[in-house]
């Protein structure tokens, strides 16, 4: 059986969650921690550019 290292099990753990629809900003990589940061993508307020006033003007 082959060993596997922490790297390649870092890249495995990222095309995973690539894979899943999750974006990842940052991997980081301490001994035998492998630590994954992900990226919230902003939130699009569709309602944004629409003036919403009810009064007269």
């Amino acid at each position: 059986m082959t060993r596997t290292t922490i790297e390649e099990k870092a890249l495995r753990l990222l095309n995973t969650f690539e894979r899943a629809g999750r974006s990842v900003g940052r991997v980081t990589v301490d001994g035998k921690k492998i630590e994954l940061v992900l990226v919230n993508p902003a939130t699009v307020d569709e309602f944004e550019r629409i003036d919403m006033r009810h009064d007269k003007t």
